[in-house]
C-alpha cells in the first residue's frame, strides 16, 4: 500500500493550485468539470508532482483540488467547514482492491460509503471511499487500484456523489 493522492476541497482551486505550483513545483496534469444531476458542478485539477532530474520520473503523490458552485456537493462541503474547506480524503494505492476491502471489512474498523467498488468504464481504475474516520480527524480514506489511467471523470463524479450530505 502506498500513498497515491491527497484530495482537497477548497473555495478557490486556482489559488490552491498556484500554491502547490510555487512551493512544490506541481503542475496541472488534468483539468475537468463534473456536472451533477441537479445542475450544480465541481471544477477539478489533478496536479502532478515535478519530475526528479536524477531519475527522470515523477515522485510523490498526485494532488487533486476541487471547488464547487454554491449548492454543489463540493461547495456545500467547503461551506460546512467555515468556507475554506480542507483535506477531503487521502488515497492509498492497493494491488488488489477486492482483497483490501474484504480485509478492512473483516477488521471491522471502517465502514465504506458504498457497497460496491466504483469502476471506471474505460480503464482498470477501481476506487472506494470509507466513511469519515472521526479518530483521524474526520478524514475519508480512499482505496484505489489503478492501471495506466490518472483520474476518470465518471469515477470522480460517482465518488463525489457518494459523499453527498457529509
Amino acid at each position: 500500500m502506498k500513498l497515491d493522492h491527497i484530495a482537497y476541497r477548497v473555495k478557490d482551486r486556482h489559488k490552491a493550485a498556484e500554491f502547490f505550483r510555487l512551493m512544490f513545483n506541481y503542475e496541472v496534469g488534468t483539468e475537468f468539470d463534473i456536472e451533477f444531476d441537479d445542475g450544480s458542478k465541481a471544477e477539478c485539477y489533478a496536479l502532478v508532482p515535478p519530475i526528479t532530474p536524477e531519475v527522470m520520473v515523477r515522485e510523490g503523490p498526485e494532488i487533486f483540488v476541487s471547488d464547487g458552485s454554491p449548492g454543489s456537493i463540493v461547495g456545500d462541503w467547503v461551506e460546512a467547514r467555515g468556507g475554506t474547506g480542507g483535506i477531503h480524503h487521502i488515497a492509498y494505492k492497493v494491488r488488489d482492491i477486492d482483497s483490501a476491502v474484504a480485509e478492512w471489512k473483516k477488521q471491522g474498523i471502517v465502514e465504506f460509503l458504498t457497497d460496491d467498488i466504483i469502476d471506471c468504464p474505460d480503464d482498470d481504475l477501481r476506487q472506494i471511499f470509507t466513511k469519515p474516520l472521526e479518530y483521524i480527524g474526520g478524514i475519508i480514506i480512499e482505496l484505489i487500484e489503478r492501471g495506466s489511467k490518472g483520474f476518470c471523470e465518471k469515477s470522480v463524479k460517482d465518488l463525489m456523489t457518494s459523499t453527498k450530505g457529509l
